[in-house]
């Protein structure tokens, strides 16, 4: 803390543009760089347990390493995230979820980096929307997170579910981003996409998913450029067959 706190106070200091990266599971940058500072937060991780399934956890600490954490404890109700590549910072900046079920009601507060000094914040119902935080801004440092006491064998069972899931269901073997548009009200964004006639669409690199069509996945080489294109390409053709707005799950970073 002490050292991501001089660094931010530097920064602001010396005017230098930055960026604060968790896992980069949903930040697609730019071909030509990011000209400034970033700050990966990675290796800024741990987890305290506080009181029984009360957890105190650092933001760069992956969601597979609470899951994990829980299932040797006995803690649950975060198992509909299994398999999901991102730390605990970027899955709240996100509010994350999968299955009708998202992150943000199991934070009780959050510790926050905010303009005016690091502050502690008890959660809010109103933070939290679909795919979007609301709540005080800044950066997110750590989280208190409350989880159920539940079997392992109960947890384990939820977890091989989902995973299950996610490999019939998702282009796994390829380096992605995940889903690449929000779900509209309407219908599923995969299925618009793919009623577009898009899955398998190649540009360079990059192709959208034959196996689910709101998935852009890296072949080989692929460069930003040819993501966008794609994207663009997704939102296109979507608004023109069906009058739908598509917007975007991935933060595009740029110089």
């Amino acid at each position: 803390r002490d050292e991501l706190l001089w660094l931010a106070q530097k920064l602001r200091e010396e005017q230098v543009p930055h960026f604060w990266l968790a896992g980069g599971t949903k930040v697609l940058f730019s071909d030509q760089g990011f000209k400034g500072v970033v700050i990966n937060l990675r290796r800024f991780k741990g987890i305290r347990e506080l009181s029984p399934g009360r957890l105190e956890v650092l933001s760069g600490t992956p969601v597979a390493a609470v899951l994990a954490y829980g299932l040797k404890r006995g803690f649950g109700g975060l198992e509909f995230m299994a398999g999901v590549p991102a730390t605990v910072g970027g899955a709240l900046y996100m509010n994350a979820g999968a299955f009708g079920e998202e992150i943000g009601p199991w934070v009780e507060e959050v510790e926050i980096l905010t303009p005016e000094g690091l502050k502690r914040f008890k959660s809010s119902p109103s933070w939290w929307s679909y795919r979007s935080f609301r709540g005080p801004s800044g950066v997110i440092l750590s989280v208190v997170l409350r989880l159920n006491p539940t079997s392992p064998a109960e947890i384990k069972r939820k977890i091989e579910e989902v995973l299950r899931w996610r490999r019939a269901k998702q282009p796994l073997g390829l380096p992605s981003f995940g889903s690449v548009f929000k779900n509209p009200p309407s219908a599923a964004a995969g299925y618009l996409i793919e009623r577009a006639g898009l899955k398998g669409l190649e540009r360079g690199g990059a192709q959208i998913s034959p196996k689910h069509a709101n998935f852009i996945v890296n072949r080989g080489g692929a460069r930003a450029e040819e993501v966008l294109y794609l994207m663009e390409r997704m939102g296109e053709e979507v608004w023109r067959r069906f009058g739908v707005r598509l917007k975007p799950e991935v933060q595009i970073v740029s110089v």
